[in-house]
């Protein structure tokens, strides 16, 4: 078959790329043809169909100017995209698509295209990684707090509240997309969407989004790409507990500081991305006088791979729902356990004293408590490393993830 993916990137972007390249794969090893359709941009891997995309669109250059002509140009390609309609119906000209296997396209590619992809008679199936069809600010968060006011269709408590960026027109443009992609239909006609955690699935199903239509079928993961082999990248012989991840306040990297304040001095936790909180994660750390936190900053892929074979565990202390978090499948698939919050679809990958450890979402005391726990069993440690490899490879296994969409087509 010719399968159209549908992703706003078509360079590697983070986790939804990851799932991205994975399924790539997938579907050129079992012989179908891969038909991107995605933005222009000059870090974009190189594809025939580059000449189908949609011009660059740069939010945040128009969002520095936060006037109302800006925010009238930002609500126009948010919402409704002629030239992605456009552009894609020149591709469907020349090219037949049997199936089209859509993943982040709100704000860029938009949801405006669905019709014509089913006036066409191609099948939608629609990989979900955050909640943007249920929330407005896609994160189900409001000035950095869990919040779901906008539940049954109540999109104008996003402008009341503010939650976009905390403005109020950015909150106002959020509400009205959310408004105009309900009230216009796309939703009903796409065949399935495909949540890769149950989180998102059974969260779906709550906010009114028939059972039928809603499939739960985890990410797929190309484990032969991974070695077990331990190195410790800066060639030290001190261990290390490791976050790799945005420094970003749902993120909960203050806890996860806060939790290491009480944490011995011979054990290192190391930091690995970047965000706009790292300054005031720097200033806690130079105010604490906490001397054995390292903020490596951003690393490539290769390089957060080999973090990950040096350290212990990881630990993964969001707080906000997240859905099915790469750097805890990467982290397992390397035979390492985790320490993750019980919020979103991190229980699913952390079966507490099986594969890890949970904790309650926020608080850095029992963060600790979980810390000290591992660290005094290097024994447990190897343990659920090798429990968690056989449960991330059992449940993102490449050709059970096949069969299941395979089901669908």
């Amino acid at each position: 078959m010719n399968i159209l993916l549908g992703h706003w990137t078509w360079y590697p972007d983070g986790g939804d790329w990851t799932y991205i390249d994975n399924v790539m794969k997938l579907y050129r090893n079992h012989g179908h043809t891969i038909i991107p359709f995605s933005m222009h941009d000059e870090r974009n891997y190189s594809t025939p169909f580059s000449k189908y995309f949609i011009d660059h669109i740069d939010y945040k250059q128009l969002n520095k100017n936060k006037s109302l002509t800006s925010g009238i140009k930002v609500f126009q390609k948010a919402i409704y995209s002629f030239e992605a309609r456009t552009k894609l119906g020149q591709l469907l000209e020349t090219t037949k698509i049997d199936i089209a296997h859509l993943n982040n396209i709100h704000n860029y590619l938009t949801p405006s295209i669905i019709p014509l992809l089913k006036k066409r008679n191609v099948q939608v199936i629609w990989t979900l990684h955050d909640y943007k069809i249920l929330c407005p600010n896609t994160t189900f968060l409001s000035r950095e707090v869990v919040c779901e006011a906008c539940k049954g269709g109540k999109f104008y408590n996003c402008t009341l509240k503010r939650c976009k960026k905390g403005s109020a027109l950015a909150s106002f443009i959020a509400s009205l997309e959310s408004y105009f992609d309900a009230l216009a239909g796309y939703y009903d006609i796409v065949d399935y969407f495909v949540c890769p955690s149950r989180f998102l699935h059974d969260k779906f199903i709550e906010y009114g989004f028939p059972q039928k239509k809603v499939k739960w079928i985890p990410y797929c993961y190309d484990a032969e790409l991974l070695t077990t082999n331990s190195t410790i990248i800066d060639g030290s012989s001190k261990d290390y507990i490791l976050y790799v991840g945005r420094i970003e306040p749902n993120k909960g990297v203050l806890t996860l500081v806060k939790a290491f304040e009480k944490i011995r001095s011979d054990v290192r936790l190391k930091i690995v991305g970047d965000g706009s909180q790292r300054r005031e994660i720097e200033d806690y750390l130079s105010n604490h006088r906490i001397q054995n936190v390292d903020l490596e900053g951003l690393k490539s892929k290769n390089d957060v791979l080999q973090y990950i074979k040096g350290c212990l565990f990881t630990i993964c202390p969001s707080e906000w729902y997240e859905n099915f978090p790469f750097s805890i499948i990467e982290a397992m698939h390397l035979s390492k356990p985790v320490i993750g919050s019980n919020i979103g679809g991190i229980p699913e990958l952390i079966i507490d004293q099986k594969t890890g450890y949970t904790f309650r979402s926020g608080s850095s005391s029992e963060l600790s408590r979980k810390i000290e726990q591992l660290l005094e069993n290097r024994e447990l440690i190897r343990s659920l490393g090798s429990n968690a490899r056989d449960h991330v490879t059992e449940m993102t296994n490449m050709e059970v993830h096949y069969k299941r969409l395979e089901a669908l087509f």
